[in-house]
């Protein structure tokens, strides 16, 4: 995918939003010092930021949580509002559970902390241009915050889920499959559990991510829990600290068999 966003343009056009100059300077140095990434500007305030958006027309926005007048991740929500076709990147000046889980609701791409490393900046850059939202992995990786997505995911009206149910693309079997790849299990597995071949099982992988418009099959699960078309359960017994979702370890959700 990314092969096809550099042949329509040679650059991602990027823009830096942070109030310490020091730490925007650098943020700044380091884009320009990456192949096929464009810095179109930098901003330290609110209204330069607008400026810059409406001028510049980039494809990201790293976004600090230090403005003056927007403090934490007001302001990516308001330019996730504002700028839908912007994908943000939210650079927090102090990490947290509780600043994931709003970064996931403002609508970021991605979401790191100010010791990212030039290496995972140009990945969150470059995959955020695409379109995909780096920030499913973060979840699906913190038990705690995807505890509170689920719980945030259930307030959903009953006529919201009806029609989300009702416009869901997949057939039974897929969201079979897709259900079984939520609990962490391989093709092969799938095929053992089902009565069908690993191979069969792929194809409907290769299916299901096509029509969810993913790129593996952690996006496939997140996508479908947003969407109200999976379901997972958490124990109630346990402490929110250390609250998981039911199903294997995530470490093994989007490994193995990736299509």
């Amino acid at each position: 995918m990314w092969d096809r966003v550099m042949h329509m343009a040679d650059t991602i056009r990027v823009i830096v939003v942070e109030r310490e100059p020091l730490f925007r300077h650098g943020l700044v140095s380091v884009l320009e010092s990456i192949d096929g990434i464009e810095v179109a500007g930098s901003a330290d305030s609110v209204e330069a930021t607008y400026r810059l958006a409406d001028e510049a027309s980039p494809v990201v926005a790293l976004i600090g949580t230090t403005l003056t007048e927007a403090p934490g991740l007001s302001f990516a929500a308001e330019m996730r509002r504002r700028y839908p076709a912007i994908a943000t990147i939210v650079i927090a000046a102090h990490e947290s559970d509780d600043e994931l889980f709003s970064a996931i609701r403002a609508g970021a791409a991605a979401y790191s902390g100010r010791d990212i490393s030039e290496q995972t900046l140009r990945e969150l850059v470059t995959r955020a241009a695409t379109g995909e939202y780096v920030i499913n992995e973060q979840l699906l990786s913190k038990p705690y915050v995807a505890a509170r997505v689920l719980d945030q995911f259930r307030t959903n009206s009953t006529a919201d889920a009806a029609i989300s149910h009702a416009l869901m693309p997949l057939t039974d079997r897929e969201l079979e499959i897709l259900r079984k790849v939520s609990d962490g299990m391989t093709n092969a597995e799938i095929g053992y559990a089902l009565g069908i071949s690993a191979q069969t099982v792929k194809n409907h992988v290769t299916s299901i991510l096509r029509k969810l418009a993913v790129n593996d099959r952690t996006q496939a699960v997140v996508t479908a829990l947003r969407r109200g078309w999976l379901s997972i359960e958490i124990d109630s017994d346990i402490e929110p600290e250390t609250a998981g979702v039911t199903s294997t370890p995530t470490s093994r959700l989007g490994a193995a068999d990736l299509s």
